[in-house]
């Protein structure tokens, strides 16, 4: 597929972007190339009285599948809007979405297979 790591980096700074918004003061990302898929884990702790919004994340993600069409001609907008988030877009970039959320720290794991050619 065209433009795949740009894409990743957008999901990135999408999901970076969102953690700094809940009070992110110590992000980890980890990205990992595997032969058919992608998989981005995000480590990061936040503010206590965000917690609602994290049900907000999982619910965007989650919210419908991925869906190829409108990935191809949105995905260049992620990161660029200063006055809301994107998650939703994302979720149609993803395959799969978990997060695991302790006491004080999150993880969130993405997976983005890869387009067969």
């Amino acid at each position: 597929m065209k433009h795949e790591k740009k894409r990743i980096t957008k999901i990135v700074d999408e999901i970076m972007t969102y953690l700094y918004s809940i009070g992110a003061k110590d992000i980890g990302i980890r990205v990992k190339e595997f032969e058919d898929r992608y998989v981005m884990t995000f480590n990061s702790d936040y503010k206590k009285m965000c917690e609602k919004k994290l049900d907000a994340l999982i619910k965007a993600l989650k919210s419908c599948s991925k869906q190829q069409e409108m990935e191809e001609y949105y995905w260049e907008l992620l990161g660029d809007c200063d006055v809301d988030s994107e998650l939703t877009l994302v979720g149609m970039m993803v395959n799969e979405a978990e997060l695991d959320v302790e006491e004080d720290a999150i993880e969130l794991k993405l997976t983005r297979y890869k387009e067969s050619s």
